[in-house]
């Protein structure tokens, strides 16, 4: 999805949870200004393939391209780096994530206005191939593909690409996973990620 289409999603977004855009766009300026990305040709690579969504509750990665949704990292087993990428906005075992990416598991690393604290401290951090992102207009080296939580922008990256068909494993959108914070916020989120996910033109499945 591209910004323009993407916008008046996003601003609707904002008006509902009460999130600042101003910000967003400081995050996604901080997080380009000190680890940016090292290309997306990487990406093209989606194009035409099955691609497996892991969210809280999957556990085995078997797509031709395995998309890992943030914190799912800790619990998914062994995984083929190659073929794999991890979408983050550094929650989760952070430790676990960049030792990943090291080995060679490219990541795709989030700014919005909550994280700034992170972005800080882990993201110059990930030596291996990383791609920023956000959820606002796109500073200099960042991207916007669409998507809001980790799990629903796995779903708009494949789309951007142009996979043939998008499988979800381990989801579950009336129970959100445990990791603190307010679960009213993460019901409300994950509302919104079932009505994201029903935008996209591919075909999607549930595993």
């Amino acid at each position: 999805m591209n910004y323009k289409d993407w916008e008046p999603i996003y601003e609707k977004i904002l008006s509902d949870f009460g999130y600042s855009k101003e910000n967003d766009i400081e995050s996604a300026k901080l997080l380009g200004e000190i680890r940016g990305s090292d290309g997306i040709e990487v990406l093209n690579k989606i194009k035409g393939t099955e691609v497996e969504v892991l969210g809280p509750y999957g556990e085995v990665a078997t797509g031709e391209i395995n998309m890992i949704a943030g914190a799912a990292l800790s619990h998914v087993g062994e995984i083929d780096v190659e073929n794999s990428l991890l979408i983050t906005d550094l929650d989760g075992n952070t430790d676990l994530q960049m030792e990943q990416n090291k080995k060679g598991l490219t990541t795709l690393i989030h700014a919005h206005g909550d994280n700034v604290d992170l972005i800080k401290k882990y993201s110059p951090k990930f030596t291996g191939h990383v791609i920023s992102t956000c959820q606002c207009r796109p500073p200099d080296d960042v991207y916007n593909f669409g998507g809001f939580t980790d799990g629903d922008r796995c779903v708009f990256l494949a789309d951007h690409f142009e996979a043939e068909k998008i499988l979800l494993n381990g989801w579950d959108f009336d129970n959100p996973a445990s990791k603190g914070g307010d679960k009213k916020i993460k019901r409300k989120k994950l509302v919104w990620a079932q009505k994201l996910i029903s935008m996209v033109e591919t075909s999607i499945h549930l595993k």
